[in-house]
């Protein structure tokens, strides 16, 4: 089958969904093409801002086809007049488009297009990341919201019109979904919606238990210890003081726990966030890390015993992988994520600090099955496996 994968940013040094499934695909055998731009954004750390070339390229390790097109870029926003022709070029039988509200998609998103292919659209809207309670925050929530009036609405219902089937990746798309939408237009909406989460690359994420004891060594972590990670963007809104706080008080009561953060990005805040570990009463407690490869990351988790976020991020799909059991907040944008006690543990707004005690307990009593635990989770949450559920319900 001839896949398109179309999204206004490819960025395979860090890797999204549009990524993911291109790999996923040409795993299973079809032929894969990706219409992209060469804008990109700033990805963090050292990585910073990567700069693309005009014209085709091939993936490196599965050699499918890459297709950069002149655009005009703002933001997160690009525009390419080229962009129908050259997916008419290809005669995709699966359009595959991401980032809708990106601009770059929206040629495709019509009658003569939709007659020629099966068109997919994939979705992850969610208000976890838009607070108010600064004035700064309530502008940028306040442009998100008129972003969403003039650009984002418009296009979604055309998508919902000629697209096949419509992706949510969180049950809180759903509902944002049904926010926005007219009534009218509620049957064909529900018709064609399909839940399936956001996931990882089975290729990058998985359990090894010789580079689980390796990396231990390395780190000089002892096997009575259970170690806590944390990976993500690290800044102000993760409110990861209070993680190392707990870790803290646990350990001067004598409990042998460590914690290891990834995805300090060099900036005012680093400065402050290793002043205030420094502070702590057990400082040597803590490992921090800048923004790693998925390759260094993937070592990491393996090491660890669990994982925690106090905020949604993709690493949580990818910690998953390697069967690391997860502690999260029980919230709509992940709460689909977990089974309680089986491959993690919930906190409530109350339930923070007993929680990760209970969890700590358990891991310090009885180590998880990781190899259980990541074929299990590979069973949905590869992006092989998503990618299948993608086919399968078109009926193609």
């Amino acid at each position: 089958m001839k896949i398109a994968v179309v999204s206004a940013h490819y960025l395979p040094e860090i890797g999204y969904q549009e990524v993911h499934l291109a790999k996923a695909y040409a795993r299973l055998g079809h032929t894969v093409k990706v219409f992209t731009t060469t804008s990109s954004v700033n990805l963090g750390g050292k990585i910073g801002k990567v700069n693309y070339k005009t014209g085709l390229s091939k993936d490196p390790t599965y050699g499918y086809d890459i297709l950069r097109l002149s655009s005009y870029s703002f933001k997160s926003k690009a525009y390419s007049s080229g962009l129908k022709k050259s997916v008419n070029e290809f005669k995709p039988d699966l359009l595959i488009i991401l980032g809708v509200a990106k601009v770059f998609p929206m040629s495709l998103l019509s009658e003569s297009m939709h007659k020629k292919t099966k068109i997919v659209s994939l979705y992850g809207d969610a208000g976890e990341y838009l607070e108010r309670n600064t004035v700064s925050q309530k502008i940028k929530s306040f442009m998100h919201e008129t972003g969403y009036t003039f650009i984002k609405k418009p296009l979604y219902m055309k998508a919902i019109k000629y697209c096949d089937k419509i992706i949510l990746n969180t049950p809180e798309t759903h509902q944002y979904f049904l926010s926005i939408i007219p009534e009218k237009l509620n049957p064909v909406y529900e018709s064609k919606k399909l839940l399936l989460n956001l996931g990882f690359d089975p290729d990058e994420y998985f359990f090894d238990e010789e580079i689980r004891k390796k990396k231990r060594a390395e780190l000089k972590i002892n096997d009575d210890e259970v170690v806590l990670i944390t990976s993500t963007r690290i800044n102000k809104r993760k409110n990861l003081e209070q993680v190392i706080e707990l870790i803290s008080r646990l350990n001067k009561e004598g409990k042998k726990v460590r914690y290891i953060l990834v995805g300090f990005l060099g900036d005012s805040y680093e400065k402050e966030l290793k002043s205030f570990i420094h502070s702590q009463s057990h400082p040597n407690t803590f490992m921090c890390f800048p923004f790693l490869s998925s390759q260094e990351i993937q070592k990491l988790y393996c090491a660890a015993d669990a994982g925690i976020w106090l905020k949604a991020a993709i690493s949580i799909q990818e910690a998953m992988g390697t069967g690391l059991p997860i502690i999260l907040e029980d919230k709509p944008i992940v709460n689909h994520l977990l089974k309680d006690d089986h491959n993690g543990w919930f906190y409530g707004k109350n339930t923070f600090d007993t929680t990760i005690e209970k969890a700590i307990n358990v891991l310090l009593n009885k180590k998880s099955d990781r190899k259980q635990l990541s074929a299990e989770n590979a069973s949905w949450l590869s992006y092989d496996a998503i990618g299948k559920k993608i086919i399968s319900s078109l009926q193609l």
